[in-house]
């Protein structure tokens, strides 16, 4: 099972199975649009290490914030705007993958996935991209490969599948948001950019499995306030959660429920009778559980 860890203003947070906190690294503050921190990070199965991003550079540091490598990626240009670059380990952790946003952080050149070596920084493999993309998400593949996603604000989202020695390839839509592989990595499923339906596909062709809209959950397709929200995923091999999100206009609140969906067929199981403290604050784990929030900020696996 994948390491779950968190950042927050102690640091990132790294859990062992039963999420009891094993250790917090100190890093930088977040980024934001005006000021520089850290972005994205990574947690090898060790729990030792911790990879993260800032806004000029990949670092590997150990529990005590010394620095074993850093891959510097260059600073962002005055005409900087939205960008966030992710890293994400390799199933088997030996290959560090970077999504660099670099014609949004304006560095003068195309944005680049790169691939470096995770024990020493080496560098493994680097793609040029057609994307201005704002950040990207990983999802790791058993084989080494990964998938990423790139999104690019109103401009659409794109989602390339690549191995440190394979180009990527690019699947082409423009409109969908990858949203994780089934555990037995045979489907791979996607909402579209403007939240009105939810497609699971094959791995690695892309092709449709089936399609779920609105209505299969009951709710009317002509609502402007009622969408599929960009926070499914696999359950198990076998179950999809999706997310309908909604606002009550007379109350002037937001709701959200979760949906369990047959991960073969498409057909609507029911509801997930849970409470979340947002409409994302639901991370599955694939072998049947997932992760939620309480109010309190203590993190519990269901």
């Amino acid at each position: 099972m994948r390491v779950i860890s968190r950042k927050n203003d102690r640091g990132v947070e790294v859990y062992d199975t039963d999420l009891e906190l094993v250790r917090t690294f100190a890093v930088p503050p977040r980024s934001t649009f005006r000021e520089p921190g850290s972005e994205g990070h990574a947690v090898p199965a060790s729990r030792d290490r911790l990879f993260y991003a800032t806004d000029t550079a990949v670092l590997k540091v150990d529990p005590e914030g010394r620095e074993e490598w850093r891959f510097e990626l260059g600073a962002r240009g005055p005409k900087c705007g939205v960008s966030y670059t992710d890293v994400a380990l390799s199933a088997d952790d030996a290959v560090l993958w970077v999504y660099a946003p670099n014609a949004m952080a304006d560095r003068g050149r195309d944005d680049e996935w790169i691939a470096l070596d995770a024990a020493t920084g080496e560098l493994r493999a680097r793609y040029e991209l057609p994307t201005a993309g704002h950040g990207g998400d990983h999802v790791a593949l058993r084989d080494g490969r990964m998938l990423l996603e790139v999104g690019e604000g109103q401009d659409g989202i794109q989602i390339y599948l690549a191995g440190p020695d394979t180009a990527p390839h690019d699947y082409g839509w423009g409109d969908r948001s990858l949203h994780g592989v089934s555990p037995d990595e045979t489907r791979f499923v996607t909402v579209g950019h403007d939240s009105d339906d939810l497609i699971v596909h094959a791995f690695p062709g892309g092709e449709p499995l089936f399609t779920v809209t609105l209505p299969d959950f009951g709710f009317p397709d002509d609502e402007d306030d009622i969408f599929l929200e960009w926070s499914p995923g696999f359950l198990d091999d076998d179950t999809v959660i999706a997310v309908v999100f909604g606002v009550d206009e007379e109350e002037d609140t937001d709701w959200w429920r979760h949906f369990r969906v047959d991960a073969h067929t498409g057909e609507v199981l029911g509801e997930l009778e849970i409470t979340t403290i947002d409409q994302y604050d639901l991370d599955v784990l694939g072998d049947g559980t997932y992760v939620i929030t309480d109010t309190d900020g203590t993190l519990r696996r269901m």
